[in-house]
């Protein structure tokens, strides 16, 4: 039938190939998975108006009809043989016509479920229920009872003798090592269960145990679930204010230090030790031995080397407690550093964790990885699935949303440059000038990303620039660019001590980019990053900071703070101001999926960008649909405000949130419908932020929506994402050779340049 019609030459094709959702099935090999892969064709077809008659007939002889176009290829008259119409093809709608007005009626696909390492992980279903300490009004969930009991037995220590199983028994248990002494003492463990369960008020009601062992007379514990504020009253009119405050938890005790040592604990998340009154030695905090440390958000401190890890570390205290719902998140490492916080012995030691169950999944010997693992999280470990409380269900949905004919043109246009850059740097022997290639590819496909939301408000580099810059003015100008890709897409490690940044941390790390530009980051056009301490040690002893090559590349600070994730380079902040310019694709889709809801469904919009959400703002006051912002750019003291007036006002039906602001620290649960405007590189990040919404106190079944460009490098995004969430399946499958480090991720896909797609012209590594 193909064949028919490329014998006629007045007509036209356009093919698209869709790849569906890969199986979950393991194929037999990898060239079969590959080869077989069950897809969907698109053929559009352009011909003259005298062969009309005739492809009708053409088809319907094959038993096919034809349906109307999802793409634009040309925008010629759009009739169809097969579709009933009283138009002559004079009067026939265009082809453009007809795809906007399809896109008005969005196609929504269900995300399925996927198995997740940390499910296998799932304990403490049999425990018994503590009862809630008296000081605490607000009423604790069955699984929040177990909770207290976990934690309480663990406080006790090694459980030598008794019923429940220990790491410790005579042997280690874990890896079956004996020795003749006691091992230390331990008092503590991780709680590790998912966003949304109530872990805060967990944890609070572990420290209200304390005042109910002794005296509880004229002392009562008042919790706001929603901003998280916790005001702690006693007789003796000495209170501690654990009180919440983005980008960090901080302890703010309203008389002295000493006041907050005689409640014997600090909450806070792990932000707060990387300021410099709280480097050891520097601050009361370190001298003084606390009753017990919980590290909210601790996964933060997974690089054992950076500052905030180390400072945690050398707290002192009894009882440590490490509460994170991604304890694991890209490689079984990031456990070890837990483990060395709460220093449960011997994998208080990063080597031994290395030994007994890191060299094991590096040999392939992956049953006796995971059946080690299950041992030594089921003894220190408390997780539970969501499916532990009566959340309303979840629905996560994608929806690919097809370019304009215009966009199309601009976003390849974009794509050729890309290409012609990864030759360039294919056919590049120097690694110096190599990497000022892949500096150049990482903005390059940072423009990708940003067509894909902007659509026609998106302008070019190329048609901006009016002079040529120096190299270093230039270098100036994108390095802040070039590192928040590199960091979006996986960890950034300092040349010099080799402790890493992510994109993860500074969300809720503090900023450490207010002092002179000397003391901040730097960034070499070769990729190379020195981290804020080195910088600040190489200044003190008077040495010169360089990358290796020789001549040193140039160099140029950066910020790791949040905010700084949200702007874009000043090539796309120039956007098409003028009436007349359509709003993005992707930003129809959405107005149009909302104008469907009903009125009493209130939405959160998530975007990396805030120049995403300003497009969006556009499109919904067009609509007459109220929103408010919420972004870097808002005021500290007036975020919750902002969060009470999405609440409380039923005209305000959209919340617009950046995903830096949004994945920690907010309780949204009055909105049901939540979107994501674009992949993002970490699905961590996602998550989190989804998290918001479906949570404790949501009544409201949750619908979230995916959106994607569909056969745009978004596409290339998810399929990271994908692989970024089989950690289960990794981790339970045989290896394909040998496997070099303790990463979870499959080996086909990667987080910075080095070998080539064809299909995108893209830099992963493998």
């Amino acid at each position: 039938m193909v064949q028919g019609l490329l014998e006629e030459s007045s007509l036209q094709l356009f093919a698209t190939c869709t790849l569906d959702a890969e199986s979950t099935v393991r194929k037999p090999n990898r060239v079969a998975s590959q080869l077989f892969r069950p897809c969907t064709l698109d053929i559009t077809i352009y011909g003259p108006e005298d062969l009309f008659e005739d492809i009708g007939t053409w088809f319907q002889e094959q038993d096919l009809y034809l349906q109307d176009p999802r793409q634009i290829h040309f925008d010629a008259k759009y009739c169809n043989p097969h579709k009933l119409s009283v138009d002559d093809i004079d009067s026939c709608p265009t082809v453009s016509d007809v795809v906007r007005q399809s896109s008005r009626s969005l196609l929504l696909r269900d995300v399925p479920d996927r198995l997740e390492l940390l499910d296998l992980l799932s304990n403490g279903s049999e425990l018994e229920e503590t009862q809630q300490p008296v000081v605490i009004r607000a009423a604790l969930k069955k699984h929040q009872k177990q909770a207290l009991t976990f934690m309480l037995r663990r406080e006790q220590g090694w459980a030598f003798g008794e019923k429940q199983a220990d790491v410790w028994d005579f042997l280690n248990r874990v890896s079956g090592a004996h020795q003749n002494e006691e091992p230390p003492p331990f008092y503590g463990g991780i709680i590790a269960d998912p966003m949304g369960l109530g872990k805060t008020l967990t944890m609070i009601s572990l420290v209200a145990t304390d005042l109910d062992r002794n005296s509880t007379e004229n002392t009562t514990l008042d919790i706001d679930e929603d901003s998280k504020h916790v005001f702690w009253q006693r007789s003796s009119s000495s209170p501690l204010l654990v009180r919440q405050k983005k980008p960090s938890i901080e302890v703010d005790p309203c008389t002295s230090y000493p006041a907050a040592w005689d409640f014997g604990a600090i909450m806070g998340r792990p932000g707060l030790p990387t300021s410099e009154n709280w480097k050891p030695g520097g601050s009361i905090l370190f001298s003084v031995r606390w009753r017990r440390i919980i590290l909210d958000e601790a996964h933060f401190i997974r690089n054992g080397n950076s500052r905030m890890a180390r400072a945690a570390c050398e707290l002192d205290s009894i009882s440590r407690w490490a509460v994170t719902g991604t304890p694991i998140q890209n490689r079984l490492s990031d456990l070890a550093a837990l483990l060395r916080f709460i220093q449960v012995y011997p994998y208080d030691d990063p080597k031994q964790f290395e030994a007994d169950i890191s060299r094991l999944w590096k040999s392939g010997e992956d049953e006796e990885a995971t059946k080690r693992l299950k041992c030594l999280s089921g003894c220190i470990l408390l997780r539970r699935t969501k499916a532990t409380i009566s959340l309303p269900a979840r629905r996560d949905m994608t929806c690919a949303v097809d370019f304009s004919h215009e966009e199309r043109a601009a976003y390849d246009e974009v794509r050729e440059q890309t290409i012609t850059k990864i030759v360039e740097a294919l056919h590049t022997n120097s690694e110096e000038s190599r990497a000022c290639v892949y500096v150049n590819v990482l903005e390059q496909i940072e423009s990708l990303r940003l067509i894909c939301d902007l659509g026609l408000y998106y302008y070019t580099r190329h048609n901006r620039t009016a002079h040529s810059p120096s190299a270093s003015d230039e270098w100036a100008a994108t390095a802040q660019q070039a590192f928040n890709v590199q960091r979006e897409m996986g960890l950034v490690v300092c040349l010099q001590c080799s402790s890493t940044t992510s994109l993860t941390e500074s969300l809720l790390g503090e900023n450490h980019d207010t002092s002179p530009s000397r003391h901040q980051p730097q960034f070499f056009r070769c990729l190379r990053f020195a981290c804020v301490d080195c910088v600040r040690k190489l200044q003190r002893v008077k040495q010169t900071l360089g990358c290796g090559h020789r001549p040193s590349c140039l160099v140029a600070p950066v910020s790791i703070s949040h905010s700084v994730l949200e702007e874009v380079h000043a090539a796309a902040s120039d956007t098409a101001s003028t009436p007349h310019t359509a709003l993005p694709s992707k930003v129809q889709a959405l107005v149009t999926d909302i104008n469907a809801m009903s009125a009493d469904v209130k939405c959160v919009v998530f975007s990396t960008w805030r120049l995403t959400l300003d497009v969006v703002e556009k499109g919904l006051e067009n609509a007459g649909i109220r929103s408010i912002r919420f972004d870097g750019s808002v005021p500290q003291k007036e975020r919750q405000s902002v969060v009470d007036r999405f609440k409380a006002d039923p005209g305000i039906r959209v919340m617009l949130l950046t995903l830096s602001c949004g994945a920690v620290g907010l309780t949204l649960t009055v909105a049901s419908r939540a979107y994501l405007m674009e992949p993002h590189w970490n699905p961590t990040l996602e998550e989190q932020a989804l998290a918001r919404i479906h949570r404790i106190g949501q009544s409201r079944e949750v619908t979230t929506v995916r959106f994607y460009i569909r056969d745009s490098f978004e596409e290339r995004v998810i399929e990271l994402q994908n692989a970024k969430k089989h950690l289960a399946r990794v981790l339970l499958s045989p290896h394909d050779g040998n496997q070099s480090d303790d990463s979870l991720e499959t080996k086909s896909v990667a987080l910075s340049p080095a070998a080539y797609d064809s299909h995108f012209g893209l830099w992963v590594r493998s």
